[in-house]
């Protein structure tokens, strides 16, 4: 089967790879956005999935539109001729485009659709505390995610696990899913289930604010948010009027104090505990507004905190 393949980020890149690895099908083109000025030198920087394309298939079309909707592009994807289309983490495409393939467009989305419709599902699952979540492959419609289900997997989450950690995990499922949907399709053995609207949910993009915590909610929502804004945009709070970024967290049930009272500053043992609404959270990794991440017990070496102050109140 002749397939593009349309994506940006490294979430993507575990699937494009088993297209470019598989043996039943051809990659006949890729699509992705235009290189980026990055770093100091501010030089102009390929994705992600570009940059792969780049390293292991050089001879793969590549194709940067600056818009989804230009005549222009519709006209290059067509001449791909594409079978099918397989879309990961990558902007709302125009009929033209999702419709353009035999066997239309299929995505792969990290939720369990129809919950966390959305492009942050995975970081929403954490923030609510899920004790599972999953891969969807759907073929993409008009309205955004709501398309026929294909193939759907379940997978439990780890307590402590960050978004980042969950998207290393679920990454390379998108790929063994998206051959075998391909090889269904392939063969009429495979027909998209349809979603049941009424257990929609909705997953919508993280703001900076999502990271501030507010102390006054329990330990475990404090935790759960957390590892729901890890890597971005990161759990923080503000010290002596500075913003203070908060990783490696665990609730406690126990501890006393006001919310957000600073009840432990432990260098030697390396945590901080803060208290809560109910119970408190330990923090294990810190960084201070203009310097680099760390343990507590280096941040402690260099910076004075007192048991019984405050965070958050200069918010």
């Amino acid at each position: 089967m002749r397939v593009v393949f349309l994506g940006t980020d490294r979430f993507g890149v575990p699937t494009l790879d088993r297209l470019i690895t598989s043996s039943g099908h051809e990659l006949v083109g890729v699509v992705t956005g235009p290189d980026k000025p990055s770093g100091r030198g501010r030089k102009l920087t390929p994705t992600p999935v570009r940059q792969h394309v780049l390293d292991h298939t050089p001879d793969v079309p590549v194709l940067t539109p600056r818009k989804l909707k230009d005549p222009a592009f519709h006209e290059q994807f067509r001449a791909l001729e594409p079978d099918a289309a397989v879309v990961v983490a990558f902007r709302i495409l125009p009929p033209q485009i999702f419709d353009a393939p035999k066997h239309g467009t299929l995505n792969v989305h990290p939720s369990l659709l129809p919950k966390y419709r959305g492009p942050a599902p995975l970081n929403w699952a954490l923030i609510n505390g899920d004790n599972e979540t999953g891969v969807s492959v759907i073929r993409i419609t008009q309205k955004v995610d709501a398309g026929g289900v294909l193939l759907q997997e379940r997978y439990p989450l780890d307590p402590n696990e960050t978004a980042g950690d969950l998207a290393i995990r679920l990454a390379p499922v998108g790929g063994e899913m998206i051959l075998r949907a391909l090889q269904g399709l392939e063969l009429g053995e495979l027909s998209p289930l349809p979603q049941d609207e009424s257990l929609v949910s909705k997953a919508p993009k993280l703001e900076k604010e999502d990271g501030r915590l507010d102390w006054t909610r329990p330990a475990i929502e404090l935790h759960n948010r957390a590892r729901g804004v890890t890597p971005w945009p990161g759990a923080f709070t503000t010290l002596h009027g500075k913003q203070l970024k908060l990783f490696a967290t665990r609730p406690l049930d126990g501890g006393s104090g006001d919310p957000g009272t600073i009840l432990e500053a432990d260098g030697r043992a390396g945590w901080l505990v803060i208290g809560c609404g109910s119970g408190a959270l330990q923090i294990r990794e810190v960084q201070l507004q203009g310097k680099k991440r760390m343990s507590v017990s280096d941040f402690l070496r260099g910076y004075q905190v007192t048991i019984g102050e405050r965070v958050g109140d200069d918010q």
